[in-house]
């Protein structure tokens, strides 16, 4: 379980759902032991993160492997997130990945999965070149499908 809270420059600690975190103690662990882990909160993914990725990213890598037409961009996407977002199957062996959406990858696991995507491209796929971010203007980011 988790719950999120604040530390001000003062060093002072609030939760945010603070009975919340209560109930849930009381619930769960009442008579018992515990053991508290506190780390920063992972960035949620940036719109412009998802922009670079379905506008340049996956078109570029589709134009490299002979697709011209944007229709057929989601089955690029779907063989790079197989490639480097697959979870280990199901207890009924039914293939799983993880999606690209903003609620599963956080700002730096996005970051590295479109990186791992470049390379990949880059390196196995002849004449395969995906512009970087400083080289496109931001208009040219445009999310040209809809999914995950």
């Amino acid at each position: 379980m988790r719950f999120l809270g604040f530390v001000d420059d003062a060093g002072h600690f609030a939760l945010d759902d603070k009975a919340g975190f209560l109930a849930y103690l009381g619930q769960k662990f009442t008579g018992c032991e515990v053991y508290l882990s506190v780390k920063k909160r992972d960035r949620s993914q940036g719109r412009q993160s998802m922009r670079y990725y379905r506008g340049i990213v996956i078109p570029d890598i589709a134009k490299a492997c002979g697709y011209s037409d944007p229709d057929d961009y989601p089955s690029v996407h779907d063989a790079m997130a197989w490639k480097f977002l697959r979870l280990p199957d199901s207890d009924f062996g039914t293939p799983r990945r993880r999606s690209t959406a903003k609620t599963d990858l956080s700002q730096p696991e996005m970051t590295a999965y479109i990186d791992q995507c470049i390379t990949f491209a880059e390196t196995t796929i002849p004449g395969c070149r995906v512009r970087r971010v400083d080289e496109v203007d931001e208009d040219d980011m445009t999310e040209l499908w809809e999914g995950d």
